[in-house]
């Protein structure tokens, strides 16, 4: 049995949350005040609340929690329980949950713009109001400068550049070419060049594969991707911990930052996966920006003792 899975999140109940997604990837937001919350409690809400058969169902929570600063500070817990440390598309999600509550100073909805703390660093938000509604319809996070070093994307192997052959066991594959890539969590993305199409790629079978080998100390994501034409580009995500998503913002930043690094794709790219579509920025050495659509599901309230949303 998972640990987490033995804790009493009982202490939580009624849990009220806003169910909410970025191009089909989805999690549920909410917020947890008391201070003295552990990891072990937040990974165990994760997979009660995550579990598609069994909770309300999502790629995993983002948790607003106490910070000893003035930003908002989020955790995400994957829908296995584990720490996602960086998630793009939860950002965003995260920010429009504030937004739209009204619980933001006057000058953010001046600006449009806000700082979200993460454990793997702080980002800037931006977000842009549908006019029939005055609510967030779309936002931009920008994260930095991607890091092509192994040892940023927890590679095992000792190696002298950012690509790497990762062997599996599956017929006719015995390995998988990939490009490291580090958003504040690790990233493998594989080319396809040999003529199979992002649809037809077996990613249900490689992905766990690639994501749990050895080589990788904590697992990793994996992407496979093709280019569509130097403005856009085709890409599908196993993500670490939960599984293919319908999309993954830092995995298609990853993609994107992959293919300009190899001088295929202009500096404005559009990264077409099964959920949506997602537009990338990398226009200076410094940062770069992903922006997208960003939609509420629903709201409710969940009696954590026997499942049942009130």
């Amino acid at each position: 049995m998972n640990q987490a899975s033995s804790i009493d999140i009982q202490r939580f109940s009624p849990l009220s949350f806003w169910k909410m997604h970025g191009c089909g990837n989805d999690f549920l937001v909410f917020e947890i005040e008391d201070p003295g919350i552990t990891d072990g409690e937040l990974s165990a809400l994760a997979l009660r609340l995550c579990n598609r058969n069994f909770g309300v169902g999502a790629d995993g929570i983002i948790v607003s929690v106490p910070s000893d600063n003035e930003n908002l500070m989020m955790r995400i817990f994957n829908a296995d329980g584990s720490d996602g440390e960086m998630c793009v598309n939860g950002i965003r999600c995260f920010a429009k949950f504030y937004f739209d509550q009204g619980l933001l100073e006057n000058d953010a909805y001046a600006s449009g713009h806000i700082q979200i703390e993460t454990t793997v660093g702080t980002v800037d938000v931006s977000v842009t109001f549908d006019p029939n509604d005055n609510l967030v319809d779309r936002a931009k996070v920008g994260l930095g400068r991607p890091d092509f070093e192994p040892k940023a994307c927890g590679v095992n192997e000792a190696l002298t550049g950012d690509l790497l052959s990762v062997p599996i066991d599956y017929q006719p594959m015995s390995k998988v070419d990939v490009q490291l890539v580090s958003m504040g969590n690790p990233h493998a993305i594989n080319w396809l060049e040999d003529g199979t199409s992002v649809e037809d790629y077996p990613l249900s079978h490689v992905g766990p594969l690639v994501e749990a080998s050895r080589m990788f100390q904590n697992r990793t994501n994996f992407e496979i991707a093709e280019i569509i034409n130097e403005k856009r580009v085709r890409a599908r995500v196993w993500e670490r911990g939960v599984g293919e998503t319908l999309a993954c913002g830092s995995g298609a930043c990853a993609v994107m930052a992959s293919a300009r690094s190899r001088g295929l794709v202009s500096d404005v790219v559009e990264v077409e996966m099964p959920g949506g579509t997602l537009v990338i920025d990398w226009r200076s050495n410094d940062e770069i920006t992903l922006e997208g659509a960003v939609t509420k599901v629903f709201d409710g309230c969940m009696d954590l003792g026997n499942g049942l949303l009130v």
